[in-house]
């Protein structure tokens, strides 16, 4: 049977779940399964006698979207052994040096600008706030470094993709 890796990131926290073909689970100890409705991307989280519906849906390639209880998480999904081939390719000394290019990830108008050209930022933190559809969005950054060319001010509207800044890895 095929185990899957269930990758996101809470609260600064990177978390992953192992998931097989057929929705079950074993979290914690704890035997959890995800189990089909009627409705389109709408599933049910059982964990012992909790039924909590979960609405998912996916960009089509390893990318989806989980909302639980009004909160939506990013997560990828990936096959077992692509996500262990994933985690070398992640932890080799070329990546380490690689910059992370931050882009607009909708269109929008940039609210606030939260850092400036040269700061240290932790993974997580917030660098911009956008207005899109008339919500705010925060945009954090996924890694540790040192941001460079920041691109853009507040007031500035812009296409998805574009360049709002790069972020240089902090030197080991």
């Amino acid at each position: 049977m095929s185990t899957f890796v269930v990758s996101t990131e809470i609260d600064g926290k990177d978390r992953n779940v192992e998931i097989d073909a057929d929705g079950t689970s074993l979290s914690n100890g704890t035997s959890v399964y995800l189990a089909p409705t009627e409705h389109p991307h709408v599933w049910h989280w059982i964990d012992g006698s909790s039924r909590v519906p979960v609405h998912i849906t996916s960009d089509g390639m390893s990318g989806v979207t989980v909302t639980i209880r009004g909160y939506s998480y990013a997560a990828s999904v990936l096959p077992e052994r692509h996500n262990e081939l994933l985690a070398i390719l992640k932890s080799s000394p070329s990546q380490k040096q690689r910059v992370t290019r931050i882009p607009a990830p909708m269109p929008g108008l940039l609210k606030a600008v939260l850092t400036t050209e040269g700061a240290t930022v932790r993974k997580g933190d917030t660098l911009f706030t956008l207005e899109a559809m008339k919500m705010e969005n925060a945009i954090k950054t996924p890694v540790a470094g040192t941001v460079r060319q920041l691109t853009t001010n507040v007031g500035t509207a812009f296409e998805k993709g574009t360049l709002l800044c790069v972020i240089e890895p902090l030197a080991l």
